[in-house]
């Protein structure tokens, strides 16, 4: 999946995937944005596309997009927005304890296609494939139990991060931590798992030798975790 993306033409067709990805992007965007909108042309929105696609798991700046496009950050909102009904992006936003705080920081930007993202040591690809995989989930588990279910990120004033939250009832339920092979548990997740108490706290990492579990955090490898939450 993070060679091919999820979707099944791509994912069944391996050697063609990078094609069949750029394919449908461009369908999509020329095509549903021009049907959906009154834009007059496409083109302006496939290039905020490549920004995004170099931006995965960054937070949104529409400033900086603005000035790259030479265009309003009212107008980056929009075509954001309209990416969003396109299923072609998701936004993830912050966790605050309080919702009003958590809706005026900024979010951060993954593709429905994990294979989008530009990505030269696939940190942002493998950050982008949870990302999915959870909100997937979180989802699901919304529609089957009806259970308030919901995902963010988490970083502060001091730039202390991890990388997912999923949260039930707006409680912290668990907190995630993504790594390509760097076994040794993140500082932040230590922080946070001793401030606020989750059920689990989980560090991820795609090439690792062996699971355990230390000071109540769990390092487990990510192939197999996230095939247990099918």
């Amino acid at each position: 999946m993070l060679l091919t993306g999820g979707f099944p033409e791509a994912f069944l067709n391996p050697d063609e995937a990078q094609r069949l990805l750029n394919d449908r992007l461009d369908l999509v965007v020329r095509d549903d944005s021009r049907d959906l909108t009154r834009i007059s042309s496409w083109r302006g929105v496939a290039d905020l596309v490549e920004l995004l696609r170099d931006r995965v798991g960054n937070p949104v700046k529409y400033d900086t997009l603005a000035r790259d496009l030479r265009i309003s950050p009212p107008t980056v909102r929009s075509w954001i927005e309209l990416l969003e009904k396109l299923y072609i992006v998701f936004l993830l936003p912050p966790y605050s304890s309080r919702l009003s705080r958590s809706i005026r920081k900024e979010k951060r930007v993954f593709f429905f296609d994990c294979a989008a993202a530009y990505d030269d040591t696939q940190g942002a690809q493998l950050e982008n494939l949870v990302a999915c995989c959870l909100l997937k989930h979180i989802q699901f588990r919304k529609d089957t139990t009806g259970e308030n279910w919901d995902l963010f990120y988490l970083r502060d004033k001091e730039k202390r991060e991890v990388d997912f939250v999923v949260t039930l009832n707006r409680r912290v339920y668990s907190l995630i931590e993504v790594k390509k092979s760097d076994g040794a548990i993140s500082n932040s997740l230590r922080y946070y798992t001793d401030r606020l108490k989750p059920k689990e706290s989980i560090q991820l990492v795609l090439q690792l030798d062996r699971a355990r579990e230390k000071d109540g955090i769990k390092t487990l490898p990510l192939g197999k975790w996230l095939e247990s939450l099918g």
